[in-house]
């Protein structure tokens, strides 16, 4: 069976002969020992592969974080001024250093142009499709993924003079989010015609560790549409959603899962953010991906600390389907590479669902009773 077919059967609801791992990794080390020569995409492809990541959704590129490539999007498809902006990287993080604004009269002035669906499509659909085809020869599932509106309407705008802009300059954040949303739209429109798999990500931050960050009245009236826009051609087609958020998630879940329709979750941060647990008893029917603690566990313990939480996943969620486990966010250069092997090598090694000829064999033994 390929991670493919596994991955189909998972996110269906059907049981495969193993779970799957899950993760987003931007790890320099796991990257130069194990992802070999050549293009980035192969080079990425082969360490997810030779590390034991069966799905992911990112091409890691240690020399340039993903935040210039946003800046990019916006030059190419917002028609922004590229003079006027400028990213600072330091450390495995990068920020906005430089932005033609300060003030809201100044974000007037330098609002974003509505992007084009015909440039997006040229751009994104050869991309998704070289990245497939990499991914597909080593075996690794590559879903497509897309920023949330909000998320990408307060980077550009920054959060402050966003949340400034809410109470003093609400047409300014009807643009952002119209112009953003949009863009989003029109690559899940390209995407669900050129999918590398039946699934696409959304990523939008809408919560910290106290709870979300919005007032779900504004989520609501602003934002929810615009997800249904950009989840509809993928459901369309049959394919699932995954929506993402970090922080502490429970007062926004009713409005992810029950009115926007999204399948699944992730990534399901720990440290009293999250109880995965009480997510599976709460929204029996939502796939979870994570959630092994990336803050904590992954960065400061042991292997075997390592190696337990994974097992705690595998136990009280595995049997019950509709999961893929990974980090709790990402596997980042505080990681290392023995830790991030271990939770990987555990699933494998651990996560395995008997045939039925097996159970059956197992009854005879006395080892399965019932």
């Amino acid at each position: 069976m390929t991670n493919y077919e596994r991955f189909v059967r998972t996110i269906n609801w059907e049981i495969p002969d193993r779970i799957l791992t899950y993760d987003f990794i931007d790890n320099r080390e796991l990257l130069e020992r194990f992802g070999g020569e050549g293009d980035l995409i192969e080079r990425n492809a082969r360490m997810a592969s030779r590390i034991g990541l069966d799905v992911t959704r990112y091409v890691y590129d240690p020399d340039n974080h993903w935040m210039g490539a946003k800046i990019q999007n916006w030059i190419r498809f917002f028609g922004v001024d590229p003079g006027s902006w400028e990213i600072a990287q330091t450390g495995g993080t990068a920020w906005i250093s430089k932005r033609p604004f300060r003030d809201l009269k100044g974000l007037e002035k330098n609002m974003p142009n509505m992007p084009k669906k015909s440039e997006v499509e040229e751009w994104y659909k050869p991309t998704i499709r070289a990245i497939k085809e990499v991914y597909d020869a080593y075996d690794v599932v590559f879903i497509g993924a897309v920023e949330g509106p909000i998320s990408d309407a307060f980077t550009y705008a920054d959060m402050t003079l966003f949340c400034e802009a809410i109470y003093d300059a609400y047409e300014l954040v009807d643009r952002l989010l119209e112009v953003c949303g949009t863009f989003s739209q029109y690559v899940a429109e390209v995407f669900a015609e050129n999918p590398s798999a039946p699934l696409m990500f959304m990523g939008e931050d809408i919560a910290g560790k106290n709870g979300p960050i919005f007032s779900p009245d504004f989520i609501r009236q602003k934002a929810l549409p615009i997800w249904k826009r950009i989840a509809k051609p993928i459901k369309d087609k049959g394919f699932k959603f995954l929506y993402h958020t970090d922080g502490r998630a429970a007062e926004v879940l009713p409005i992810v899962v029950n009115e926007l329709g999204a399948d699944g979750f992730n990534p399901i941060e720990r440290n009293g953010c999250n109880d995965i647990f009480e997510i599976r008893r709460n929204y029996p029917s939502t796939l979870l991906f994570g959630n092994v603690c990336c803050e904590t566990t992954l960065p400061y313990g042991t292997p075997d600390d390592v190696e337990k939480e994974t097992l705690e996943l595998i136990e009280k969620l595995g049997p019950q389907g509709g999961i893929l486990i990974g980090s709790s966010s990402e596997v980042n250069d505080l990681v290392s590479v023995e830790n991030a092997l271990r939770m990987y090598e555990t699933v494998r090694q651990y996560g395995k669902y008997l045939t039925q000829s097996q159970k059956t064999e197992l009854r005879k033994t006395g080892v399965i009773l019932g």
